[in-house]
């Protein structure tokens, strides 16, 4: 079922604490390493609307509960950024308990669907908005021009 709802506008990655899942002495030596300027920029390009809309035709939400969540503003609260550490795009989720007008049974479900939203726009992001080359987000595939023609090393 697709979604007839407006895409909530989108996440405001400034003023963010470092992420929780990011190890603040190892990794960051400043907000700019989190790079959330170039994502932000990349998510008002269009990455944002395109990744809520292909998230939108395979949610389980239903267009009241996804209602629900931008009347709570669940969807500005997410947080995307690079973690040098692992060398990609993460996303962070806002807590999803107790937020007034949010059914109980919607929160148990808000945290996976959120995840496969904020999966879908990383995607959306890596394939189209952002080149960060060797140090970008996307996997790299392995081919023999990698080697000089050789082919990928024996394991």
């Amino acid at each position: 079922m697709v979604l007839d709802v407006e895409t909530p506008a989108q996440p405001d990655l400034t003023n963010r604490p470092i992420p929780s899942v990011v190890d603040v002495d190892e990794a960051v030596d400043s907000d700019s390493d989190l790079r959330r300027e170039e994502l932000e920029a990349a998510l008002a390009d269009g990455a944002w609307a395109e990744g809520f809309r292909e998230w939108g035709e395979y949610t389980d939400l239903i267009e009241a509960e996804v209602q629900a969540l931008a009347d709570a503003e669940v969807f500005g609260e997410l947080d995307f950024f690079w973690d040098p550490t692992e060398q990609r795009i993460r996303h962070e989720l806002p807590a999803i308990t107790d937020l007034d007008g949010i059914d109980p049974d919607l929160e148990s479900r808000a945290a996976v669907e959120l995840s496969e939203l904020c999966q879908t726009v990383i995607e959306t992001v890596e394939h189209g908005y952002l080149d960060w080359g060797s140090d970008g987000g996307a996997d790299e595939s392995w081919t023999a021009e990698t080697f000089e023609g050789d082919g990928p090393p024996e394991p």
